[in-house]
């Protein structure tokens, strides 16, 4: 099975998280793929699929992108300047898996922190005493911690999916 990582990111989490991906998946066939550098094509089996959260789901340019996928197994991880376990970070998931969850397999999401990007600050933005206390906690996010479990959790999802197809037993896609 060949394995392409593709994502979007803006203020470097979701190209950590990426490459932590690409660098620890347990496959020999894998590339990885900036979106920033056009768009590859679709030539993997598997297809994990990485964006920085822009408005409660994927960035612009992977959402467009997204919506290219189309009978592939798929994963989906995003990176956010939120709290990972919040309802927010969930509803950020479910968007992604909707541009995806039609004429593909889902085998997985992976949400972790990331570090926002200071320009809306740098633009005149105003945030309130207890945002600039959550972006600073988030600064260093993703951490070496994030990127490692996002890493477990698609080799686990490769192998059982890759497991199915070699046993031709039906895969539920997860959503």
């Amino acid at each position: 099975m060949k394995v392409q990582v593709i994502y979007s990111s803006h203020s470097g989490g979701t190209k950590k998280v990426a490459n932590a991906i690409f660098n620890g998946i347990d496959v020999e066939q894998k590339t990885i793929h900036d979106l920033k550098d056009g768009a590859p094509a679709l030539d993997g089996d598997i297809i994990l699929l990485g964006y920085w959260v822009s408005e409660g789901g994927p960035n612009d340019e992977m959402k467009q992108f997204m919506q290219t996928v189309k009978g592939k197994a798929v994963g989906i991880f995003c990176t956010l300047g939120y709290y990972s376990e919040s309802a927010y970070a969930y509803q950020t998931v479910a968007a992604g898996l909707k541009c995806v969850q039609h004429d593909n397999d889902i085998i997985g999401s992976f949400v972790c922190n990331g570090s926002i990007s200071h320009e809306p600050i740098d633009a005149g933005y105003t945030p309130t005493e207890q945002k600039e206390l959550r972006w600073e906690m988030l600064d260093d996010h993703p951490t070496a911690a994030e990127c490692a479990l996002a890493v477990e959790r698609f080799n686990e999802r490769i192998q059982h999916y890759t497991r199915c197809k070699e046993l031709n037993i039906d895969f539920t896609s997860i959503v």
